[in-house]
C-alpha cells in the first residue's frame, strides 16, 4: 500500500476522524483491501492503548517514570511481545575491608601530638552503590512500522505512543533508511532510551514526530 495513504489515514485518525464522521477517511479506506486492513490494525492499537491507560493524561505523566523503572526490575515474561535485551547490568557492590587496629606499647618519651591519629583515618570511606538502568532494545526484525511498534511498547510501559516514536527515531536515526521515519531497517537493533525526553515538553515531542512523518525524514 502507498505510504502516502498510510500517512493520511494515520493523520486523520490522530485528529479524531472516523469512517462515520469523515468522508475523506472513508474514501481512503475503500481504496484497497490493504488500506482497510491497515485501518483496522490502527483501531486495534488505539483500543489496546485506551484500555491500558484510561484515566487522565496528567496522571499518566506523573506515573510514567515509576512504571518504566518498575518494568526494568521485573523478571522477563515468556509472553512478552518484544525481546528487550539488557545492555548494562546493575553495578557490582564492593565489599568493605575490615580494618584491624593493633595497639602496641608506646615509649613514654613520645608526645601525644606525635601519636595522635586522625579520626577520619579510622573509618573507611562510605561505600556508594550506583545502580545503572538497563536500556531496552527492539530487534529490527520485529518492527514492521514504527507506529505499530511504538503503540505496543507504549501499552507495555505505560507511556505515550509519540514518546516511544520520538526516542526510537532520535536515538537511532542511522538505523532508518535515508533517515526516513517510515523505513526502519530490519537488520538493526533499536535502543529505547526514555531519558531523551525527560526535559522535553509533550507538545514538542508530538509535533516533532508529526513533522518527521510528513517530511519523510
Amino acid at each position: 500500500m502507498n505510504e502516502d495513504i498510510q500517512l493520511k489515514i494515520i493523520s486523520l485518525i490522530d485528529d479524531g476522524a472516523t469512517i462515520e464522521n469523515s468522508p475523506k477517511l472513508k474514501m481512503l479506506i475503500e481504496v484497497s483491501e490493504d488500506a482497510r486492513k491497515f485501518y483496522e490494525s490502527l483501531l486495534l492499537s488505539e483500543s489496546m492503548l485506551k484500555r491500558f491507560i484510561g484515566g487522565d493524561k496528567a496522571e499518566q505523566q506523573d506515573k510514567k517514570i515509576d512504571a518504566f523503572i518498575q518494568k526494568q526490575l521485573e523478571e522477563p515474561k515468556n509472553s512478552q511481545r518484544f525481546n528487550f535485551k539488557p545492555i548494562a547490568g546493575f553495578a557490582v557492590a564492593a565489599s568493605l575491608a575490615i580494618v584491624a587496629l593493633t595497639f602496641v606499647d608506646i615509649p613514654l618519651n613520645i608526645s601525644s601530638e606525635e601519636i595522635s591519629i586522625s579520626e577520619d583515618s579510622l573509618y573507611p570511606d562510605e561505600l556508594i552503590i550506583v545502580e545503572q538502568s538497563k536500556p531496552l532494545i527492539i530487534s529490527g526484525a520485529e518492527m514492521k512500522t514504527l507506529w505499530s511498534t511504538a503503540t505496543e511498547i507504549a501499552v507495555e510501559l505505560g507511556v505515550d505512543r509519540y514518546e516511544i516514536m520520538y526516542v526510537v527515531y532520535e536515538g537511532n536515526k542511522d538505523s532508518f533508511v535515508d533517515n526516513n521515519i517510515h523505513k526502519p531497517r530490519q537488520d538493526e537493533d533499536y535502543y529505547v532510551d526514555l531519558s531523551l525526553i525527560e526535559n522535553l515538553d509533550k507538545s514538542f515531542i508530538v509535533n516533532e514526530v508529526k513533522r518527521h512523518m510528513l517530511c519523510y525524514c
